[in-house]
């Protein structure tokens, strides 16, 4: 056989032998291993492991990360380009290989084995090798995969939803680093779970992802700490799939630009921000003569339901007068209701074409629209009323209802008879949990047998009240407050008494005139500059409670003495910082030790709450056994629809420890 071989395969071998060495050197300063990935060493069992055989398979050159056996491994740096000698035999077949290549192509298809959707050569490394030299984006291969066992890793997790997306599209050039994304993706392009893509559809977006890519890699996006699929998530959530959207280059760099910050962002090793204290309101004087405070703040609050037959948006008017009474002529307020999620954006574009310059959307539905429009419209700034969302360009505001949930379980512990109380519960989402066991925890610590019975209004099939009959509950905490337009006076925590009356015992305030307020003045004074000064280009949480005013505990003056007292030491203890909720011996139904005496849970552990206390009787539903009306909100931050929050992901401050 005849080998061609010429001065520039010889240069070519010399500058990938240089690449080889750079990422080897690198990989060793990292402490690292600079030699390519053995899948015998990573998966010693993967020979026991259920396989399938995929076929010839198009694959993405950058999945391809190691080979299946150590055997030449060491000619390899971790990157797949040569360390040996350029005067050695290895040398001139690679050379040779690179003629060929460059001449002919691949003649024959490289043999893989894909694991978690990464790569691993069977035969073919220096094929491999020069294909990445050649900066080729996809590698034709015959390729087995290997089923791993399933886990509650988080990676694992991922790759399963995977497997769901490879069925419908046969795709294996993207991925996520965050549950639920590829689902996530399929709803953005128009596509049902299940629904198996045409091939036309299939060229379409392989020409939109890779154009996006490539303009992404240009852009210095390929060195943040995310995947390309991330980016990619994050773009089309602003901008919407749209295949004619990806033939100008030039546009899609534009609005690249636009979501630097999100990007950013998201790479994090703390892409979450979470202040839960006043304290910053007083701005420094730098700050001070940096700042210039808008003439006139022109606030609008949009929201998903009207006050009228909405208690949660209820509330929200009553915080919008509170604006309007602090503020005086200083602020101008509207308020639009009834704003569905697929028209937010258009809404909050009209509202910011009126003059308004803050926008307060109060539902967590609202969310997408409101990050669309403020890519858009830099300058406004917009916030939504949502527990823990990782966007940077829209600021989240929430209050710690837990800390009032525990007094009222308190509460509901010592007017109890029986020992049974009941708790009905709106939705299935992060946070929920957290004011469960609460109350669930402050009804033991005044009464040890308390057993807290869980049904959910939100469930297609059930009766919670009935239930509750059934069970001979009848002290039972309900929605936190009736809308206008509903007579029922069961809200709150309430008694219901023999004759079918109702006695009303205590409620949770929720204050968010006085979170708007703190708000509007971090506006006024400069903090709010200072707040994304310090915080960088973390998503940015506000989560106030008792200690900021921002929540509190009315309770009747039916209640004997005793109760009173305890409920007033309770909350100024909660509001002094020296009462903890979460700061005792806590076990899960499952038996599970949570917390430990003399410690704590964090406050990412409470958010990431998925488990429910020993004393509470009842479960957190599945989406499938909720109403339909339900399920948008659920699918949003819902326990089993999103990822728990990492502890690891979140830094907070502190709340106050005097309170005001």
């Amino acid at each position: 056989m005849t080998y061609s071989y010429d001065s520039a395969d010889e240069y070519a071998y010399s500058r990938a032998k240089r690449l080889g060495g750079k990422a080897y050197h690198a990989a060793l300063q990292r402490g690292e291993n600079p030699y390519l990935p053995v899948l015998d060493e990573l998966v010693p069992d993967h020979l026991s492991l259920p396989r399938i055989s995929l076929g010839l398979v198009t694959v993405p050159t950058d999945r391809l990360v190691g080979t299946n056996t150590r055997g030449r491994t060491s000619a390899f740096a971790c990157n797949f380009m040569p360390l040996l000698d350029e005067g050695s035999e290895f040398a001139l077949k690679w050379g040779v290989l690179h003629h060929s290549v460059i001449k002919d192509g691949v003649r024959e298809p490289i043999k893989l084995l894909e694991y978690m959707n990464k790569f691993y050569v069977v035969e073919g490394n220096k094929r491999v090798s020069v294909l990445k030299y050649l900066d080729s984006p996809m590698m034709e291969a015959d390729v087995t995969r290997i089923l791993p066992k399933r886990t509650d890793d988080k990676e694992n997790r991922i790759y399963y939803e995977f497997l769901d997306f490879y069925k419908d599209t046969k795709i294996n050039y993207i991925w996520f680093s965050e549950e639920g994304s590829f689902a996530k993706l399929c709803e953005l392009v128009g596509k049902q779970p299940g629904e198996r893509w045409s091939s036309e559809e299939l060229a379409d977006f392989q020409a939109a992802y890779f154009r996006f890519s490539s303009a992404y890699e240009l852009s210095g996006g390929d060195l943040l700490k995310i995947t390309t699929g991330d980016a990619f998530l994050i773009y089309l959530t602003v901008y919407g799939y749209n295949k004619d959207s990806f033939v100008v280059s030039s546009e899609i760099r534009a609005n690249l630009n636009r979501l630097r910050n999100e990007f950013r962002a998201r790479a994090q090793e703390e892409p979450i921000s979470l202040v839960m204290t006043k304290e910053g309101q007083k701005p420094g004087l730098f700050s001070q003569i940096l700042h210039s405070a808008p003439q006139k703040m022109r606030v609008a609050f949009v929201n998903n339901r009207s006050p009228q037959v909405s208690g949660w948006t209820y509330w929200h008017e009553l915080g919008k007068n509170r604006v309007e009474t602090v503020f005086g002529d200083k602020v101008e307020t509207r308020m639009v209701s009834d704003v569905e999620p697929e028209d937010c954006q258009e809404t909050l574009e009209s509202l910011i074409r009126e003059g308004s310059n803050i926008i307060f959307t109060t539902s967590p539905v609202l969310l997408d629209g409101a990050m669309k429009a403020a890519v858009q419209y830099p300058d406004v700034k917009i916030l939504n009323c949502s527990l823990l969302p990782s966007y940077h360009t829209v600021r989240s505001y929430y209050l710690r209802m837990y800390e009032a949930k525990f007094i009222i379980g308190a509460i509901a512990g010592a007017v109890c008879d029986n020992n049974r109380i009941g708790y009905i519960a709106d939705y299935p989402v992060y946070g929920a949990p957290a004011s469960i066991n609460a109350f669930a925890l402050g009804a033991r610590l005044t009464n040890p047998r308390a057993k807290v019975y869980l049904e959910w209004s939100t469930l297609r099939d059930g009766d919670p009240l009935a239930k509750f009959v059934d069970n001979d509950v009848h002290v039972i905490s309900n929605r936190d407050i009736s809308a206008p337009s509903h007579q029922s006076m069961e809200f709150g925590l309430y008694a219901r008494r023999d004759d079918g009356t109702t006695q009303n015992l205590a409620m949770p305030v929720w204050n968010w005139g006085r979170l708007y307020e703190d708000l509007l003045r971090r506006v006024q004074n400069g903090i709010w500059r200072t707040d994304a000064t310090q915080n960088g280009v973390q998503a940015l949480n506000y989560w106030w409670g008792m200690p900021e005013n921002a929540i509190d505990v009315f309770y009747s003056g039916k209640l004997d003495s005793g109760t009173r007292r305890l409920t007033d030491l309770l909350r100024h203890q909660v509001r002094d910082g020296g009462l903890r909720p979460f700061a005792e011996t806590i076990v899960s139904q499952d038996g599970q030790l949570r917390c430990t005496s003399g410690k704590a849970l964090t406050p990412a552990e409470i958010i990431a709450m998925d488990w429910l206390a020993d004393n509470v009787v009842g479960e957190i539903p599945a989406e499938d056994a909720l109403r339909p009306e339900a399920l948008p909100f659920v699918e949003l931050q819902g326990i089993h629809s999103m990822k728990a929050p990492d502890t690891s992901e979140i830094c907070w401050t502190e709340p106050s420890s005097d309170g005001e």
